[in-house]
């Protein structure tokens, strides 16, 4: 597949089945943020995989009742671990770094 068809035909998913998800693809998605390049490669994250419906009812509560959150059977929380370290543009380097992975 060209690079183009790849933009093309990205997508923010916000409906989701109750098909669960396979570890081994988990583990793939996973693997890929781990690698995603970062503001001098310090790679200032933590990715925490909520499992437990309590949990994402929580997160989704946290994140101003956005329902799609819950819906999910797995939801990834990318954590900054130096939120105040700041890019000459002056923007959060966390908010590039996480957007990436």
């Amino acid at each position: 597949m060209e690079f183009k068809d790849i933009i093309q035909k990205r997508r923010s998913v916000r409906v989701f089945t109750a098909e669960p998800v396979s570890d081994e693809k988990l583990r793939r998605v996973l693997e890929a943020a781990r690698l995603a390049p970062s503001t001098k490669n310090c790679q200032a994250w933590k990715f925490v995989v909520v499992k437990d419906s309590n949990k994402r009812k929580a997160l989704t509560q946290a994140a101003n009742n956005q329902v799609f959150i819950d819906q999910a059977p797995i939801i990834i929380v990318a954590v900054a671990l130096m939120p105040d370290t700041i890019m000459p543009c002056g923007v959060p380097s966390y908010a590039v770094d996480l957007a990436i992975a």
